[in-house]
């Protein structure tokens, strides 16, 4: 007898044909929804096997977790029909089965076809190669980081002078060999990272005048503009909380305001350029004495408010104290020091690479863009060579069933892009569409925790959560809602 699903989660364990995405939500039963998909396969009309599907997780826990899940459905309907010939076979079958993290997947697929890959001059590996673990990784780094550095104080060019001087060149290069080490690590979450290293050379080799029209300018006008429109509405807030007290509204009220305006303002401006901000900056005008206030805590608390504003404004208005034809020659002053330094990069990465192809090691970023390399011609803890290879495995995308939720993204610092999946979730409809065409399905029900619990998140994502704070609106298809009707009512845990 199968389990009794919701209507979401009946969708998720039916829908077929296409790329779908399962945005579910913590408690919502994403593993047990899972499992019943995946038996539906397995017992339905085309009587599939399981190792017939391959099932990425990305900790070796989650995936031990997954397989002992289906080893004990499978065990329940096997008591249910213990004569099904089918049901036994796949006994046999569910820990050969390809549930697996993606570090191990790749491996074994470089394994069974590393007489494929292509690596040119290089050399080659052999399938008894080694995989390196973080800690010998970096020894080995740290071995060849210094033979690349002491050719490149060989013959420097003027912008190998530049990037020297700039850390500690004849003094200490420590910095210079921290930068590398951080740089080809952060690359390495690109699919192709030569490519996208020589991509950066050729935008700092052809910077724009206006230092606002570069990619780093639009990066900062933007967290201008959002900054300014965080303390406007901060301060539109203040005075509605000031208008309890008749003297510190009159006293604090019209400073404020102004202020408020002045920040939507320079908000408006940062949308339209480096110059146009830089011409909208506030001014603070000195409070007004607040006497006879009823509320000197609710005094207190605008003052720290107004100091802190004038802080932060501080800050972002020294950025803006040059022009942007002035910010743009600050940059291309510096882009022979960029230059350099992105060739040093790829130096490095070519003679680490070469020394793991001497030893017959690799790391595990390897794995991964060597998998691209045997599946390509030229989700929500993803990144794009991760991405590059599931769309590889599932023809282009049209058998590719994914479930996350980035509200739970947590590897960003390992270099994970939850971006990736919010491009799907923002663009993939809710309803099947044309037929085999991508979409979407929510699990927004929570059958974990008890309503109170329930009620606080939402009340505390909805009050900092958006596209700029988390990277996603936190609206109704977002908030969890309560699904565990099998809890007894309380009364005495109210949050």
């Amino acid at each position: 007898m199968g389990i009794q699903l919701t209507d979401s989660q009946r969708a998720v364990v039916e829908d077929r044909g296409g790329r779908v995405l399962v945005s579910a939500a913590a408690g919502s039963g994403k593993t047990r929804v899972l499992v019943e998909r995946l038996f539906r396969r397995v017992l339905g009309g085309g009587r599939a096997d399981l190792d017939d599907f391959l099932i990425i997780t990305y900790t070796r826990a989650a995936a031990a977790e997954l397989r002992e899940r289906i080893a004990q459905e499978l065990g329940r309907r096997m008591a249910d029909d213990p004569g099904d010939r089918h049901l036994q076979r796949q006994l046999l079958l569910v820990y050969q089965a390809d549930i697996k993290t993606i570090d191990s997947f790749c491996t074994a697929l470089l394994r069974e076809n590393v007489h494929l890959l292509d690596l040119g001059d290089q050399g080659g590996l052999t399938a008894d190669f080694r995989v390196l673990d973080e800690g010998e990784a970096e020894l080995l780094r740290q071995r060849v980081l210094p033979r690349v550095l002491e050719k490149f104080y060989t013959d420097m060019t003027p912008g190998q002078t530049q990037l020297a001087d700039c850390f500690g060149f004849g003094r200490d290069d420590r910095g210079l060999e921290d930068l590398v080490l951080e740089l080809h690590r952060k690359v390495q979450s690109h699919a192709y990272p030569h490519r996208w290293l020589e991509e950066q050379r050729r935008s700092w080799a052809a910077l724009p005048e206006d230092g606002g029209e570069t990619e780093f300018g639009r990066a900062l006008l933007v967290r201008l503009a959002r900054k300014a429109r965080h303390w406007a509405d901060l301060l539109a807030r203040a005075l509605e909380e000031m208008s309890s007290d008749g003297a510190l509204a009159k006293a604090y009220g019209p400073a404020f305001s102004g202020v408020s305006g002045q920040m939507e303002a320079l908000a408006e401006a940062a949308d339209k350029g480096w110059d146009e901000a830089a011409g909208r900056l506030p001014e603070f005008p000195r409070l007004s004495p607040a006497r006879k206030c009823e509320d000197p805590a609710l005094k207190d608390r605008m003052q720290t408010l107004w100091n802190r504003c004038k802080k932060d404004t501080a800050a972002f208005s020294a950025i803006l104290e040059t022009s942007g034809a002035e910010a743009g020659e600050d940059l291309r002053r510096s882009a022979p020091a960029m230059e350099a330094l992105l060739a040093l990069c790829v130096d490095f990465s070519e003679a680490y690479q070469q020394e793991k192809l001497r030893r017959n090691v690799t790391d595990f970023s390897d794995q991964e863009h060597y998998a691209v390399r045997l599946m390509v011609d030229e989700y929500q803890d993803t990144n794009q060579v991760q991405n590059c290879i599931f769309d590889a495995l599932s023809h282009g995308g049209r058998t590719l069933f994914t479930v996350g939720d980035v509200k739970q993204s947590i590897y960003r610092f390992r270099l994970a892009d939850p971006t990736i999946f919010l491009e799907k979730y923002r663009a993939f409809p809710d309803s099947r569409g044309e037929e085999g065409g991508p979409r979407r399905i929510l699990l927004s029900q929570n059958f974990r925790s008890r309503r109170s619990v329930l009620e606080a998140v939402n009340w505390v994502f909805e009050a900092i959560m958006s596209r700029d704070m988390g990277e996603i609106d936190y609206g109704a298809a977002e908030r969890l809602n309560f699904g565990a009707d099998y809890l007894p009512p309380r009364e005495d845990c109210q949050t």
